[in-house]
């Protein structure tokens, strides 16, 4: 008789209940990133959209800072309207004592806006724009700043007005920042067009490198107490002058301080550019490109209401630039040429600072040129002695 044995075999099962908790774990570790991921997309859209909206609301206080200075232009004018509150403006530009500039609430206390708890609401058309919660908090405003900045172009011109809260008798001039390098390399280095005594001038576009600051023509145009168009060509004993020029030319090499009377090319036409010593970094300052020039006193001599101008030009080459005026060895401030606004904005919890300046240009602008063409001009003169105007025709061919 046969007899037949059963092998029982038993499975526990270890392997798949591995694999199902492995896999279980790996979706939860790819789910929790992803979720992780998500929640940092998220606040950082909200950050960005809090900053934008601070920086607006930031900017909405310049803006609002810039109606206040066109009105205090007004008032001095006495162009402004009669509903214009002008001891108001006068009282909330004035300068906190031992400060250059006001108080946070200058706008409030103008009277332009209104506060509440202490900042300023941002709206455009209704209440409801409230409910975002945008304000700005601060907004100081300097009337009297330490310099001037702008930036110039190739062959664009800036007129600043050099006017100082007290008697000046100089200015200094710097110029070519390390924007004007960065805009092309992030090689910070700086050359000059020429290492020797000559000062060779190439055509435009060449052998003048990106990295070359550029030549800088400098004309000042005053005036003192009175004067007569004639003066602006006169010199009568070489200190007292009210136009010159001198051309400014970097090198490596160049005494730190010039003379305009004495260096004019208007003047004295076998003077060329003025080799100016610019450093070949920015590790010691804004700019690559610093003179001191002096001026000289004006054709009458009336140097405590001298009013002046200084036009700059970039040849070659562009250039932010910077303007001080000097009193001997002191710096003096400019009198309300370029006000300077501090502006804090705020949306929700995240604030935003900007510092701008601002232009006044006066009731007029200055133009470029009179004419200004890439073509060819034809002009036509005619001389007559016909009291009621012209008479005939003539025809101009380029």
């Amino acid at each position: 008789m046969k007899q037949y044995m059963t092998k029982r075999v038993k499975q526990s099962g270890a392997v798949s209940l591995f694999v199902v908790l492995f896999a279980t774990l790996l979706i939860t570790i790819v789910t929790v990133s992803f979720v992780q991921l998500m929640i940092k997309d998220q606040q950082q859209a909200t950050t960005s959209d809090l900053s934008q909206s601070a920086y607006d609301s930031a900017q909405a206080g310049v803006e609002d800072a810039k109606r206040l200075l066109v009105l205090d232009q007004a008032c001095k004018n006495n162009t402004a309207a009669s509903t214009v509150n002008c001891g108001a403006i006068t009282s909330a530009l004035t300068p906190v004592p031992g400060q250059s500039d006001t108080d946070c609430d200058t706008i409030a206390k103008a009277g332009l806006v209104s506060e509440t708890n202490g900042e300023t609401i941002i709206q455009q058309n209704d209440s409801t724009d409230s409910k975002l919660d945008q304000a700005y908090t601060c907004v100081k405003v300097g009337v009297n700043t330490d310099d001037y900045k702008g930036e110039l172009n190739v062959n664009q011109s800036a007129l600043v007005p050099i006017t100082g809260v007290g008697i000046f008798d100089s200015v200094e001039l710097s110029w070519f920042s390390r924007q004007d390098v960065s805009a092309t390399t992030n090689d910070p280095r700086v050359d000059f067009p020429t290492s020797s005594g000559e000062v060779p001038l190439p055509p435009v576009g060449e052998s003048w490198k990106f990295n070359y600051p550029p030549l800088l023509r400098t004309q000042l145009i005053q005036t003192g107490g009175s004067f007569k168009l004639s003066d602006f060509d006169n010199n009568p004993d070489g200190s007292k002058s009210d136009a010159n020029t001198l051309f400014l030319y970097p090198s490596a090499t160049g005494l730190p301080t010039k003379d305009f009377a004495a260096l004019d090319v208007r003047k004295t036409q076998t003077l060329g550019p003025q080799q100016t010593k610019c450093n070949t970094s920015f590790l010691a300052s804004e700019y690559v490109c610093k003179v001191t020039i002096k001026l000289p006193a004006p054709i009458d001599g009336n140097t405590a209401n001298r009013g002046a101008y200084l036009r700059l030009t970039s040849l070659y080459n562009s250039a932010h630039f910077g303007v001080r005026l000097k009193s001997g060895s002191d710096y003096v401030k400019f009198n309300g040429v370029q006000p300077q606004v501090d502006s804090t904005g705020r949306a929700n919890d995240m604030f935003r600072r900007v510092k701008a300046r601002v232009e006044l240009k006066g009731d007029f602008t200055y133009p470029e040129a009179a004419i200004d063409m890439n073509g060819n001009l034809c002009k036509n003169f005619t001389v007559t002695d016909a009291d009621d105007g012209f008479h005939g025709s003539t025809t101009c061919t380029p």
